[in-house]
């Protein structure tokens, strides 16, 4: 038990923490368009990097939060019955239902990596007039489906010690310990 609960403090802290951080890139990114708009209606000088560049840091914001947002269960829910029900028969539905989970990150991880390798191997660049390097950005989508198996996997480990328990599994670190002990 000492192990799960290690793994599931691990992977939430650090999704969390590469959340935290993945969060910064919203300012390049308005920094960049901010410039471009700048330099496109008020000096009449658009650039040739501004939209390409912030199409990147969008991309690797979007897919490297993920697993930030699974953490938080900021996927949107079809809940007209599963509210309804008690904590421990959303979690067996649950176990259920996230094979469909798996399979897709499954897949998209499986299918990434050969294509963010590929790309890596022949130090893909961008074909726009710009000509920025494309194979860091394509290397963020199996980071992220391997950040977003590993939490999809303390969500199942959860779900299933409540199925068979009847209580939720809370990872030492998340108990409250009373002051003096």
């Amino acid at each position: 038990m000492h192990f799960l609960t290690a793994f599931i403090r691990f992977v939430d802290n650090f999704n969390d923490r590469m959340g935290k951080i993945v969060a910064f890139l919203i300012y390049p990114i308005m920094l960049v368009l901010v410039y471009e708009v700048t330099m496109r209606y008020i000096f009449n000088s658009p650039t040739i990097w501004a939209h390409e560049t912030s199409c990147m840091l969008y991309g690797a914001h979007f897919i490297l939060g993920g697993a930030y947002a699974l953490k938080h269960g900021a996927f949107v829910n079809v809940e007209v019955f599963y509210m309804r029900f008690s904590k421990r028969s959303k979690a067996i539905i649950d176990l259920f239902t996230w094979t469909m989970f798996y399979v897709f990150v499954g897949v998209l991880l499986l299918k990434s990596l050969p294509w963010a390798w590929a790309s890596f191997s022949v130090r893909e660049f961008s074909d726009s007039t710009w000509g920025p390097p494309v194979w860091p950005i394509k290397w963020t989508i199996p980071f992220a489906a391997f950040f977003m198996l590993l939490q999809g996997m303390t969500k199942t480990v959860k779900d299933a010690y409540l199925a068979v328990t009847g209580r939720e599994l809370v990872p030492a670190s998340d108990v409250d310990v009373p002051a003096g002990n």
